[in-house]
């Protein structure tokens, strides 16, 4: 019971919580994150999704999605967790959040790390913003995140009944196929118009797909330095653990630790092996510095 309180307790620390009981501890999960520029659809993709409106969504001027949400539904055997994101992956969300506490709020509310992470664009509307918001993305969590991710197009209805498979191959739009070749061609379309038996459908087609790229993976969710100090402090206080994954963000630590590897694997291959000369010339020097070490401090006493 305690655990559930724990968990329950954190969600209300980093974001909006799923209204629903918080499911066995051994339902095993799928964790998607939504991601894409505002005014894509990323609510009412999860919300379809879900089956029902946990996330804020309607047609507005200005963003309505403010903060990091979780919301969950019952999927074949898993549990799938959904986060909703706001204006994190722009340049002026960046701005809006200098101390990284949403984008912060949005590793935790997903740890240890997703097993996809949804792309979402609207059909025939691939533009520079959503060029951005997969430049923010790559920042946020890191280049590798593409290898799991799955591009949804939004507005299914717009195709007409003609092949999705199709409009993605003819597509003159260059950086929305080079998209999809870095997503490894994992591309799904929704009508968030859609309900009922039609809705699920759609929903069905994208889930397997998420399965499927969760299987390839054996199951193990993504994950990078960040998701790694997260799941360190995971029975920290929640606020303790927001505030120093935040920190960590802020610091960009998330680009210094792959630099640090860059520079690892860069130099390893040409040095190891002076690299351990140098070590045992030092161990050596080491020991027979304290073997005589002794003997000196004795003659100095007799002086």
């Amino acid at each position: 019971m305690g655990g559930r309180k724990m968990a329950r307790d954190e969600e209300n620390a980093y974001g909006s919580e799923d209204p629903d009981d918080a499911p066995p501890a051994h339902e095993p999960r799928l964790r998607l994150i939504l991601a894409g520029k505002t005014g894509a659809g990323k609510s009412a993709t999860g919300n379809s999704i879900l089956g029902h409106g946990r996330f804020p969504s309607r047609l507005a001027s200005t963003p309505v999605t403010r903060t990091c949400a979780l919301g969950s539904r019952r999927w074949a055997r898993w549990r799938v967790e959904v986060t909703d994101t706001p204006d994190l992956f722009s340049a002026d969300g960046r701005r809006a959040d200098p101390d990284c506490a949403e984008r912060g709020r949005c590793y935790l509310l997903s740890a240890p790390g997703p097993h996809a992470l949804l792309l979402v664009t609207q059909l025939g509307r691939f533009t520079a913003q959503d060029e951005q918001a997969v430049r923010g993305v790559r920042e946020l969590f890191g280049a590798g995140v593409l290898a799991r991710a799955v591009l949804v197009l939004t507005r299914l209805e717009n195709l007409e009944g003609a092949s999705l498979h199709d409009y993605v191959r003819d597509t003159d739009n260059r950086a929305l196929r080079a998209l999809v070749a870095e997503c490894g061609g994992r591309v799904c379309a929704l009508s968030n118009r859609a309900a009922g038996a039609a809705r699920e459908a759609q929903v069905e087609e994208l889930l397997a797909l998420v399965e499927r790229l969760a299987r390839q993976h054996a199951g193990a969710p993504f994950t990078n330095a960040v998701y790694g100090l997260a799941e360190a402090l995971r029975h920290a206080p929640p606020d303790l653990r927001l505030r120093r994954v935040a920190q960590l963000l802020a610091a960009g630590g998330l680009a210094r630790a792959r630099g640090r590897g860059r520079r690892w694997l860069e130099v390893a291959p040409r040095g190891w092996r002076r690299a351990l000369v140098l070590l045992g010339g030092a161990l050596l020097l080491g020991l027979l510095l304290w073997r005589l070490r002794p003997k000196a401090l004795q003659e100095v006493s007799l002086d």
